[in-house]
């Protein structure tokens, strides 16, 4: 187990998160933390994945195909 050093105000907002998530411990809220992060970093990757309805159909079958094998 490690520990890690936060000032008195990062350590109040996290424990006002562990209560509000209903957390059994601060390792929790952080896998949270971290997993939230994660899906808002995917988000932003497929917001910027743009493409025609052509390039979209291929892709779907494409995938079918794929799925298929």
């Amino acid at each position: 187990m490690k520990t890690i050093a936060v000032d008195e105000s990062t350590w109040r907002k996290i424990k006002q998160l562990k209560d509000k998530l209903e957390a059994r411990s601060y390792d929790e809220v952080l896998q949270r933390l971290i997993e939230t992060w994660h899906l808002v970093e995917l988000d932003k990757k497929v917001d910027k994945v743009i493409m025609n309805e052509e390039e979209a159909e291929l892709l779907i079958n494409l995938l079918e195909k794929k799925k298929g094998s």
